[in-house]
């Protein structure tokens, strides 16, 4: 196979310089702690800031129990949880941050205000490469932030600031367990600190090691069973009565023991009372699964004189995950009419079809060759060498840096099955099969237990994918006071960038052929991009209690050209309580080697046939009485070969499709309108208020054409004709939908630039601190309200929270609260968690019937205690969801009946550690 196209550079016209910003009028000197702030280079958080930020401490993560950090971002209300450690059915072993529902690869993700390395070549970042002992805080800024950090910043940026100044030796063990006495975890952590050369410098070392339990899907009464209905390829194999050249009978047909055929039962053993041929995937696959975890580096810093401080950060993060599915199902196996296993009952079946000499048509779970396991080692190394320092003038001050980064992704498979040899040994090893593979065994898939061990050795197929992302990036930059003006000081920052992202992906011989059947085929991709930025901000105070902030980045890219990112905000405190801040962001995202590159990659996506009046359930979609098709339709369906629509049955929910990039694709842009008010009131002691509307719009948004399979299916039916656009993508030449030998439905989908996404709402946020006693009470309160998510004209929020295969779950109504108290030496945490209800939406913003299946709120409790013993020891514990609640059952989840991402899946947990400092 040719080596894939690669995106190379091209230059566009000269940058223009641009001014805006904020910075503090203090500037950095080399003796003074960094100062690094979240959405702009100034020392303003949470209520302070123009841009509403929330803020987790370190305090705060202790107090979860929780060790690995995208548990703790998923309470946040602004997050919709992505791919986390309960994620096995879509899983890649990363965890990922997704603010506002806008996708991962719209979030960006720093550490002390620079990039972190990606691990995907989507340029997804997987926060188990984040150090979580060594965070002091986490910051989080939702809307769009390119014009101070540059791509990938549309819903905004998540920055994690490190402890950096450490003094000391301090060691930690963290262990838990889930009430079911499954899902054990053990972290061990160290933190050792100095300053040396008279205090001119200091070094911060860490290091952790962490693993964790799995938990099977069956030790879980709401995963046990697929409530769905399981899968149509069952253990005893199937013999498939295709369309395209269909049995007498429209019935489909399993084997016995001995090989004989007998009609097909549609139904779920487990929920039929024993009957039925379906198969339930479900206990084999995992609930949580499990990792292995190590992580070692450093923070540094030295004055080498009054004007200029050295520093550096290492990286190193070796994270190894695993995911486990049910058994290979083998699907469109063309059965050799001479195979020896086939009976003569089989052989007289067949010989009724239109065309009896066409192979025959299998499918079967292929139990006999083992659970699918996929093993993934994700090796991050990533270093950052800086000067920074006082220039000595109006307090300014630079900082200038090198960061490099590297990440292998090394993905192991093992228990699929190779379709080549699979369909070689049912025919009993031809001899031109022979003389390619003298190894051949052949194999007798006819009935339920029938492949041997032998058997199964020979179609077993173990293969490795290997991923490596690096990239380069030099930053410069100057901020520090302008001038004075009657109402205070105007400052600016000012600053270049460049960077050089490459990346390639080498699947497996076998998966770039698609001789797999369990899993995906995926072609490789191989290519570079760099940037040349130039940024700046300004900070003007225009009269007492009002200042403007501005700020622009302009970017030159080698994929897509010029793009400008800015942004413009009011900030006006009338009085010393009360604050008013306004902000418009304009955002913009290059699309990813991904995206440029990807070449026909196999996936199988939820869809319905229109042509296929049985669901995979066995129930009657249209009824040629009380519900007949259009005869538009039909005689498009018999155009593709589908005559009997009616008692045409779709075996499976999901269609398989092929995923297409393009290198023409732009870039995303984003507007983003914030607007507040934080109010501090002077007759209540430590009570701060912010309320604030949100309302981002992404335009030119790259997704797949018409929203994916179902649109693109919806939109050729509706042309009706093959040789339309809406049938066929002249760009690619390929057609949009097409047939398998079988008569499956099956499509093309090309991505584009031609979505656009509305998402609006309001947040609300309360830090009290109330005197009670000695000590104080501490409440915090976070609540998010979701307006609408409107992609491509429709509204999938309409009024109401939502859950969309294709987009995740975005419940209407989101609150995290947190109220802790000190008593003597021990702080007590409680935190709750409420996710409002939503509407099941499946894989469409509305059912042909225009009903919906609700899905009821959820309330979790978390517990915790820290105690002091004394100033080098500390004991931590607690439990988290309190009540043991259990996640809701959808009717539509393919995986585990439910969003595992959204919901706590493995119930009560407790936690417990100890700590000592010296």
């Amino acid at each position: 196979m040719s080596n894939p196209p690669r995106v190379t550079a091209r230059r566009g016209g000269l940058l223009a310089i641009a001014i805006a910003g904020l910075v503090s009028s203090a500037g950095y000197a080399a003796e003074e702690e960094e100062i690094i702030v979240t959405g702009s280079r100034i020392a303003d958080r949470d209520y302070d800031s123009i841009s509403p930020i929330a803020t987790v401490s370190s305090d705060v993560i202790e107090a979860t129990g929780r060790t690995n950090i995208e548990q703790v971002l998923n309470t946040l209300p602004q997050v919709v949880p992505g791919l986390t450690a309960t994620s096995n059915n879509p899983a890649d072993g990363t965890a990922t941050v997704d603010l506002r529902g806008l996708g991962p690869s719209r979030t960006l993700v720093l550490i002390n205000g620079r990039r972190l390395n990606p691990s995907t070549n989507e340029g997804i970042v997987d926060l188990n490469n984040v150090p979580t002992r060594l965070v002091e805080r986490v910051e989080v800024v939702t809307g769009g932030a390119s014009a101070v950090y540059g791509s990938d910043a549309l819903a905004g940026v998540v920055n994690f600031i490190l402890k950096d100044d450490y003094e000391g030796i301090e060691l930690g063990y963290q262990t838990g367990i889930s009430d079911e006495s499954d899902g054990y975890e053990n972290q061990v952590d160290m933190l050792l600190g100095g300053n040396f050369a008279d205090g001119r410098g200091n070094a911060t070392l860490f290091g952790s090691w962490y693993k964790r339990d799995d938990i099977s899907q069956a030790d879980r009464s709401y995963t046990a069973i697929d409530f769905q209905g399981g899968s149509a390829t069952g253990i005893a194999g199937r013999l498939d009565n295709v369309p395209l050249n269909s049995l007498p009978d429209p019935v489909n047909y399993a084997f016995n023991a001995d090989g004989t055929p007998r009609e097909f039962v549609n139904d779920l053993p487990e929920l039929n009372g024993g009957v039925g041929d379906r198969y339930n995937f479900a206990p084999t696959n995992l609930l949580l699964t499990p990792q292995t975890r190590v992580q070692i580096g450093g923070l540094g810093k030295f004055d080498i004189n009054d004007q200029i401080q050295a520093y550096t950060e290492l990286n190193f993060t070796d994270s190894r995950n695993a995911t486990q599915l049910a058994p290979t199902p083998a699907t469109n196996i063309l059965i050799d009419l001479d195979s020896p296993f086939l009976t003569d009952e089989v052989q007289d079946l067949l010989a009724t079809r239109p065309d009896p000499t066409a192979p025959g048509v299998l499918r079967r779970r292929m139990v006999e060759v083992g659970a699918r396991k996929q093993t993934v080692d994700s090796t991050l190394s990533q270093i950052t060498l800086g000067l920074r320092g006082d220039i000595g003038f109006r307090n300014w001050s630079y900082d200038t840096y090198y960061q490099y980064g590297r990440t292998d992704y090394d993905q192991f498979t093992f228990n699929d099955v190779s379709r080549s040899r699979f369909e070689a040994g049912i025919a009993g090893c031809p001899a031109e099969y022979l003389q390619f593979n003298p190894d051949c065994v052949p194999v007798n898939p006819f009935g339920a237990g029938n492949i041997t061990p032998e058997m199964a050795d020979f179609i077993r197929l173990n293969f490795s994918d290997n991923t490596v992302f690096k990239r380069d990036l030099v930053n410069a930059s100057i901020n520090g006071d302008l001038f004075e003006m009657p109402a205070g000081t105007a400052a600016f920052a000012l600053g270049v960038e460049w960077r050089k992202d490459s990346s390639t992906y080498t699947p497996d011989a076998a998966k770039q052929s698609g001789d797999i059947e369990g899993f995906n085929a995926q072609q490789p991709i191989a290519g570079n991009f760099d940037v040349f930025e130039v940024f700046g901000e300004l900070v003007v105070p225009l009269v007492a209690g009002l200042e403007a902030e501005l700020g622009v980045r302009a970017s030159d890219y080698s994929t897509v050209g010029d793009v400008t990112a800015y942004k413009a905000g009011l900030n006006w405190s009338p009085t010393e309580t009360i604050r008013a801040r306004a902000m418009y962001q304009r955002a913009s995202r290059a699309p990813s080697l991904f995206e440029a590159l990807q070449n026909g990659d196999q996936d199988f996506p939820f869809a319905v046939d229109p042509c296929a009046g049985i669901t995979p359930q066995g129930d009657v979609v249209y009824d040629p009485i009380d519900n007949p098709l259009t005869q538009e339709t039909i005689d498009f369906c018999a155009e593709q070969g589908i005559i009997d629509v009616v008692n045409n049955a779709q075996p499976n929910d999901q269609l398989e499709s092929f995923n297409y990039g393009s290198p023409a694709l732009g870039e995303e842009t984003s507007d983003t309108y914030t607007a507040g008010i934080v109010y501090q009131p002077e007759f209540v002691e430590n009570l701060q208020l912010s309320l604030d509307y949100w309302n981002i719009t992404v335009e030119d948004y790259i997704n797949d054409l018409n929203g994916g399979a179902q649109g693109i299916i919806d939109a050729c039916f509706a042309a009706a004709d093959l040789d339309s656009p809406a049938c066929f993508d002249s760009a690619l030449n390929l057609p949009l939908i097409f047939r398998s030998i079988s008569g499956e439905l099956q499509v093309n989908i090309p991505l584009v630039n031609a979505s656009e996404l509305e998402t609006s709402g309001v947040d609300f946020q309360m830090d009290w601190g109330i005197p009670v006693g000695d000590n104080t009470v501490n409440v915090n309160v976070i609540v998010s309200w979701l307006d609408e998510y409107v992609l491509d004209d429709v509204d999938y929020a309409d009024s109401t929270g939502f859950y969309n295969i294709n987009i995740g779950s975005l419940p209407e109504w989101r609150l995290t609260s947190r109220v802790s108290y000190g008593i003597g030496p021990v702080d007590l945490t409680w935190t709750m968690q409420y996710i409002g209800d939503m509407t099941n939406q499946g894989n469409l913003p509305e059912f042909q019937d225009g009903g919906y299946i609700n899905i009821a709120s959820q309330t979790y409790h978390d517990l915790s205690a820290v105690w002091a013993i004394d100033e080098h020891w500390e004991l931590s514990g607690g439990v988290r969801n309190l009540f043991d609640n259990s996640p809701p059952i959808f009717d539509n989840n393919i995986d585990q009946n439910t969003d595992p991402a959204q919901y706590d899946m493995v119930g009560r947990f407790y936690f417990a550690g100890v700590r000592t400092k010296f």
